[in-house]
């Protein structure tokens, strides 16, 4: 990916200039399809579902130099750096250790490296010292998890009250400013909200104001198939701002055994509608739909049910899913 700054004489390009000037750019992809290199990637997920694990699995796939992950080619030049602010050091030990363990059954020899930055716990650290670490370990990848741990780190910092569509621009902005000087790639690990677990992928399900998935490059969802005790998760692409070729939504599984802890992949190119039919519908659906249905506004009906937006939202556009088909 090689791509020139724009120069301090010249801001403001003609559409010609601009095709010129990055004439030899090619979009690539860390993880083909889901991660965009040079991107501000997000991977949303249901608490549970595995997404911390995911990611390390994911790290640990890089570390050992493999060349895929759950059939997804890999590519990256330099190190990862794990932005850990959900845990401290011995708990994320826990999770790490078995991942690692299994991919020690893999390979031995390790291609690059694999950096843990742990904030949780820390409260001396600072934000601005990430850059830093970035410059002395050769970091390409950046996972950050999560967004609401960084996110309320940054709002401390910076003396914000409150998370809204115009200060999120903050953590866009020093992640944009990682990438322009220092070329790196970023992997946000975001939360769904409580209570839309029943409801069909988008980015209306996510935490934080819906600014967020305006501001992002890419993002994909981890999800359960069926019921929270079920191994099986749905990998589903939400916000392609490239283009990814086909259905690139898959089933894979949690697996643990005596070799350690991973993912793979169970069912290529499958249909979340079809999982749809297992999941339990929002215990206040129906009171949401009534209030709907007698004109009150998204404030009103949160007042009264105590529910989120998103939920509002997400059962909005189940309504008119079912009136289109009648």
């Amino acid at each position: 990916m090689k791509s020139n700054n724009l120069t301090e004489e010249k801001r403001v390009l003609s559409s010609d200039e601009l095709i010129e000037k990055h004439k030899d750019y090619e979009l690539e992809f860390v993880m083909d399809n889901y991660i965009v290199k040079g991107a501000n990637n997000f991977l949303t997920a249901e608490g549970g579902t595995g997404k911390t694990r995911f990611s390390l699995c994911l790290s640990y796939s890089l570390l050992y130099g493999l060349t895929s992950y759950l059939d997804s080619n890999l590519r990256l030049e330099g190190n990862v750096l794990y932005l850990n602010f959900e845990m401290d050091e011995p708990q994320f030990k826990v999770i790490a250790e078995p991942i690692n363990n299994y991919y020690k059954t893999i390979s031995i020899e390790k291609s690059k490296e694999f950096y843990i930055y742990t904030f949780a716990g820390n409260s001396q650290y600072s934000l601005g010292e990430i850059e830093q670490e970035i410059k002395v370990h050769n970091v390409k990848l950046v996972i950050i998890d999560s967004f609401k741990g960084f996110m309320s780190r940054l709002m401390l910092e910076k003396k914000m009250s409150r998370l809204d569509n115009l200060n999120s621009y903050a953590f866009f902005d020093m992640l944009n400013n990682w990438k322009r000087k220092l070329g790196v790639t970023t992997l946000t690990i975001n939360h769904t909200n409580k209570g839309t677990s029943q409801f069909k992928t988008s980015g209306d399900i996510a935490f934080g104001p819906s600014s967020i998935r305006d501001f992002m490059d890419h993002q994909f969802f981890l999800r359960y198939a069926s019921d929270n005790k079920s191994p099986e998760r749905l990998m589903i692409l939400d916000k392609t701002r490239f283009s990814a070729n086909g259905n690139n939504d898959n089933l894979i599984t949690l697996l643990e055994d005596q070799r350690g802890l991973r993912f793979e992949i169970t069912k290529r190119g499958i249909n979340e509608d079809a999982y749809m039919i297992k999941r339990k519908p929002h215990p206040k659906t129906q009171e949401i739909i009534e209030l709907i249905n007698q004109g009150k506004t998204y404030l009103e009906i949160t007042a009264i049910l105590n529910v989120s937006k998103q939920i509002i939202s997400s059962v909005k556009k189940q309504m008119s899913k079912t009136e289109d088909m009648l």
